[in-house]
């Protein structure tokens, strides 16, 4: 059985984070009209890997630098493709031409959903102009370069799932040399687990604890600010995002809470609920008894119970460390 945590996370974001493509002097806001003509605000899966993976940059982490493939005319940048060296390529994937018809490629362990606006977005425009410097003593004279950013506040949903294949390769997605550097389990390629457990560890503290500082195209530096999250760590495969939002008062709704137990609470081992605002976190356990998820702790969230959570996790996936009663 594949081993997987679903996480999606309630998360508020301000300003215009991953610029769209500009329109004559206006930077729009990314968003996508929905069937029922709102407008959503999001911010691409690209824009969310590439800060996560600056983030574990910091932490140390080598990260895939790229480099130049195709043809000498028409080289462009692309993967390395050695997920043993490089934590990205690990967790993300790659793509990588090996030769004509022919690439070396790996799905990613870890799948990264859009951040998508969870009701209509009100966007408005922001007049903004460089105007000569004319405090300065020698200043250079000339008109004024109007433009405009479209701004906007809102509430989105980032859906994540994790599988247990984090530092785990199967045959095809390996060059040659890098096998011999692996241990080899069933059909699998494997670093050792504590390896396997730092990596996660490390995603997990971003995604769930530290956060991460949006691109230069925000305009000003910005952050996610964390409001709710809700992990569900399972062998099967369980569609609990639609679940995940938040109710008129802008609180986590309890009504899709429990949804998820009574739709898919048989089917989970564990669920994690995570308040960021209110400082609480609550964990259900799978009851083989009751046949149902029952409530086993509820405590004041702080550091070293952040740290627990990530650990549980990290032991789920990696280790198969199971504490429920299936």
């Amino acid at each position: 059985m594949v081993r997987r945590a679903f996480i999606a996370s309630i998360i508020k974001v301000a300003g215009n984070v991953n610029a769209d493509i500009g329109v004559g002097t206006r930077i729009p806001l990314k968003k996508i009209l929905t069937w029922n003509q709102e407008i959503r605000a999001f911010v691409s899966s690209r824009c969310i890997r590439r800060c996560i993976r600056e983030r574990l940059y910091e932490k140390g982490f080598l990260i895939d630098p790229l480099q130049l493939i195709g043809a000498q005319e028409a080289q462009q940048l692309g993967d390395i493709g050695n997920p043993v060296t490089y934590i990205d390529d690990d967790l993300f994937g790659y793509l990588v031409p090996v030769r004509e018809g022919l690439s070396l490629k790996r799905k990613g362990p870890i799948s990264i959903s859009h951040l998508i606006s969870l009701r209509h977005t009100e966007v408005k425009p922001e007049f903004a102009a460089r105007f000569p410097r004319d405090f300065v003593k020698d200043y250079e004279k000339g008109y004024p370069v109007p433009f405009e950013i479209e701004v906007a506040e809102w509430l989105g949903r980032l859906n994540v799932i994790v599988s247990d294949r984090v530092g785990c390769f199967e045959e095809g997605e390996l060059k040659g040399e890098l096998k011999d550097k692996l241990q080899k389990n069933g059909n699998r390629y494997c670093l050792d687990d504590n390896e396997r457990k730092r990596r996660l560890g490390a995603f997990l503290e971003v995604l769930l604890w530290e956060g991460w500082q949006f691109p230069r195209a925000s305009q000003s530096p910005s952050v996610p600010e964390f409001y709710y999250s809700v992990v569900a760590l399972t062998e099967k495969f369980v569609p609990i995002f639609g679940y995940v939002d938040i109710d008129e008062g802008g609180k986590l709704s309890q009504a899709g809470l429990e949804n998820i137990m009574n739709l898919y609470g048989s089917l989970l081992d564990e669920l994690l609920v995570i308040d960021y605002r209110g400082a609480k976190y609550w964990d259900y356990k799978y009851n083989e008894q009751g046949k149902k998820l029952s409530k086993v702790k509820e405590g004041v969230l702080n550091s070293e119970e952040i740290q627990t959570i990530i650990r549980k996790i990290s032991d789920y996936i990696i280790l198969g460390q199971k504490t429920g009663g299936k």
